[in-house]
């Protein structure tokens, strides 16, 4: 009996240690020593994820890096102190009309955790965190960004950034690897096209996909197109 009662024991700690909080960003440890001016510049969206987007592709997705000395406050006013901003445009990959979109999205930086950044508003629910998960600056990085509510399930999403189109397969893999402990489901990380990316000019669409206020799903960009039947 007593040995039986220690397997019972032993089985439910397992069980309970590998509960994970779907409401709480997972403890992230972000790159040491991290120098973000070395991160700036341009990159290639080459694989993504979001855990509320499993269905959702986007293609032609690239993000420019540039350093700020303000940001924006979540009451409105402008905050003087270290931040980080990323321009982005993408393509949904199955638009017919292939139009671009843009945005953009600045976070704050503690120069004490430089590869950890935050980013507020007043119309959304919580922090928006951004880690630099690991970089080789001149070639790759992995960002992971976490949005928690005061209710429901966190937003989960997560960047393999490359300073060209694609990334060899190895690297591929061993930045894949890196996910699964933060809870992110690699059956969902999905590539991005940069194929037949001609430039044309980007729809502005400023607003980051965050969590609104009293909302239980993140906001995502949409488009909807009056086509005429027959063209």
């Amino acid at each position: 009996m007593n040995i039986i009662y220690f397997v019972l024991l032993f089985a439910v700690d397992v069980v309970v240690s590998k509960y994970i909080d779907k409401r709480k960003c997972p403890e992230v440890r972000a790159v040491p020593h991290f120098d973000i001016s070395q991160m700036l510049g341009d990159w290639y969206v080459v694989e993504y994820y979001a855990s509320a987007e499993e269905a959702l592709s986007y293609s032609c997705m690239r993000a420019v890096l540039t350093e700020e000395d303000h940001v924006p406050a979540a009451d409105g006013t402008v905050e003087w102190t270290p931040g980080v901003t990323m321009n982005f445009t993408y393509r949904f990959a199955d638009d017919p009309l292939g139009e671009n979109l843009l945005g953009n999205i600045t976070w704050r930086v503690d120069l004490n955790a430089p590869a950890h950044w935050t980013h507020s508003e007043i119309t959304y629910d919580g922090i928006y965190n951004t880690y630099v998960l690991d970089t080789e600056y001149k070639t790759w990085a992995l960002l992971l960004h976490c949005a928690e509510q005061r209710e429901g399930t966190r937003w989960l999403s997560a960047f393999v950034l490359s300073r060209k189109k694609s990334l060899p397969k190895n690297v591929m893999a061993y930045l894949r690897d890196k996910l699964p402990r933060y809870d992110v489901d690699s059956k969902y990380v999905f590539p991005i096209s940069h194929d037949d990316c001609a430039q044309k000019t980007a729809k502005a669409d400023f607003s980051p996909i965050l969590v609104e206020a009293g909302s239980k799903v993140p906001r995502k960009p949409g488009i909807t197109y009056n086509v005429d039947k027959g063209h």
